[in-house]
């Protein structure tokens, strides 16, 4: 075999010896095989040894090809870190950083690679679009959310954060718990179900859903671990409507409004006033960290839906049909869920003694939901408030309607 010119320039600028140079031509080597061998910079010393092994087992070792070696990838990439360590944030860097409004393969070449000609099998994805996925900075929730991750066992006092409550003060708090770890459980469910179709070139968005998911189960642990450790246990299950909005999805946008707009919005301001009439100091703790969690999850769905609306041709109108079936299954959920919002009223009233003041408390809630709500939506460029759903609207006047 005899070199060709390029080859063999190559083996010349990297000091390959004439006689190592004929040697190589006299073993079973191809050219190609030399020529990756020399795009990889391989001094004399160890190419001489490569050969070696070549002359000693001819058969096996000059199957070898070093294909890998011929990409297009960008190379010569140093990423550093920054004040949290090498986060995702940090090796976004280049053509690595640049993720293509159309993912153009369908199996599970990552980003920044290029699928082998010969070793192509698609996969079963179908998000192939940026619109339908994509939220800006969502490296950054991702590192966020293993930053703040938090463990139940061990991240509240469960020895000594705990008082013996009065008997509807405790069935209140465990009904509470036992609604929202059911949401916990059917919110792992959901999303998990869209990880497969989504493109591996997007896999900042999943790496940021692996953790909500994470968030959701130990949501779920926390709140049967509140309902089983201070002489309650569970209550009734939910009415579930809610979980139509999410199931009945046909689009991954169309969950995530459900889910991580409206939903969580809800669910926040709840998270969030908790800590005003926590019963003991695990759940004062426990709904601040799960709030923690809810609010990044509600920070993903914004920034989603402000890329959605900006990106895809029919974003707002989408988005304006979605927003109104949400918010109907909601409406439907708190208006006829009597079992979440008679022990909401306990709770607000401390007791069963002034009831009257508890469903003051539970309007002012539902209230807050509901602006808070529509200010998430002001957020992202949509006036929700002349179009919200009526039920919604009704619930901040009369919280116990139905």
């Amino acid at each position: 075999m005899e070199l060709k010119t390029a080859t063999r320039t190559r083996a010349e600028q990297l000091g390959w010896p004439v006689e190592l140079i004929e040697r190589i031509e006299r073993s079973p080597l191809k050219d190609a095989v030399v020529a990756n061998i020399a795009m990889m910079k391989i001094p004399r010393e160890r190419v001489s040894g490569f050969i070696d092994l070549v002359e000693r087992d001819p058969e096996r070792m000059s199957g070898l090809t070093f294909n890998f070696i011929r990409t297009r990838s960008e190379r010569g990439v140093r990423a550093v870190p920054g004040p949290n360590g090498l986060g995702t944030p940090d090796i976004n860097i280049g053509t690595y950083g640049q993720v293509p409004d159309h993912w153009p393969y369908e199996n599970d070449t990552p980003l920044g690679a290029h699928p082998s000609p010969d070793n192509y099998a698609p996969g079963s994805y179908y998000i192939f679009d940026k619109s339908e996925i994509w939220a800006d900075g969502v490296d950054q929730l991702y590192e966020q959310a293993i930053r703040e991750r938090w463990v139940p066992a061990t991240d509240l006092d469960w020895a000594d954060g705990l008082k013996e409550l009065p008997e509807e003060i405790e069935r209140a708090v465990c009904q509470l718990a036992t609604i929202y770890s059911g949401h916990g459980l059917t919110e792992q469910k959901i999303i998990a179900k869209w990880l497969e179709p989504i493109s591996y070139g997007f896999h900042d968005v999943m790496l940021f859903l692996g953790t909500q998911i994470y968030d959701a189960g130990h949501k779920v642990e926390a709140l049967r671990k509140r309902a089983l450790a201070n002489g309650g246990g569970l209550g009734q299950s939910s009415l579930g409507a809610l979980y139509r909005a999410w199931y009945g999805s046909l689009k991954f946008t169309e969950m995530m409004v459900g889910l991580d707009i409206v939903y969580k919005s809800y669910e926040l301001t709840l998270f969030e006033s908790y800590r005003d009439f926590a019963k003991t100091d695990v759940e004062g703790k426990m709904f601040d960290l799960m709030a923690r969690d809810s609010r990044r999850h509600l920070e993903y769905g914004k920034r989603h839906l402000l890329w959605y609306t900006q990106h895809h041709p029919r974003g707002l109108e989408n988005v304006r049909f979605w927003l109104g079936k949400a918010e109907n299954l909601l409406g439907i959920e708190l208006r006829h869920s009597h079992v979440e919002r008679e022990a909401l009223v306990i709770l607000f009233a401390d007791g069963m003694e002034r009831l009257s003041a508890g469903v003051e408390r539970l309007g002012k809630l539902r209230e807050k939901q509901l602006m808070d709500y529509v200010a998430v939506l002001d957020g992202v460029g949509i006036d929700r408030l002349p179009h919200v759903n009526p039920g919604l609207a009704k619930l901040a006047q009369d919280p116990l309607m139905m």
